[in-house]
């Protein structure tokens, strides 16, 4: 992982355990494979022990939003539960493209 990279996935990492210290956090897409471009946004994937609803959604978008405005970095965030995650997910190419080449956090 790239030193800057690093640094913001600790960033990413600080800031959704504000919300939840025991979520797991994954980055995927062209920063997880190392393909980004200098514009690419971070993609990340929060997976919960609990169901998530709207505003507990909200609590890690904002959060995420905060640090959007401290690194000028964009974020797309996509918040589950472990088990919707393991089970209603599980046979979409969303889940097969994030199992390859998510890198957790």
């Amino acid at each position: 992982m790239k030193p800057t990279t690093k640094k913001i996935t600790n960033l990413i990492r600080q800031a959704i355990n504000q919300v939840d210290d025991k979520a797991e956090v994954i980055l995927f897409g062209s920063r997880a494979r190392g393909d980004e471009r200098k514009d690419s946004d971070w993609d990340i994937l929060v997976l919960t022990d609990y169901p998530v609803d709207l505003n507990r959604e909200h609590e890690f978008r904002y959060v995420l939003c905060d640090l959007e405005l401290e690194t000028a970095e964009s974020f797309s965030l996509f918040v589950f539960s472990k088990s919707e995650w393991k089970t209603k997910h599980r046979v979409t190419p969303f889940y097969n493209s994030i199992s390859q080449e998510g890198v957790r956090l």
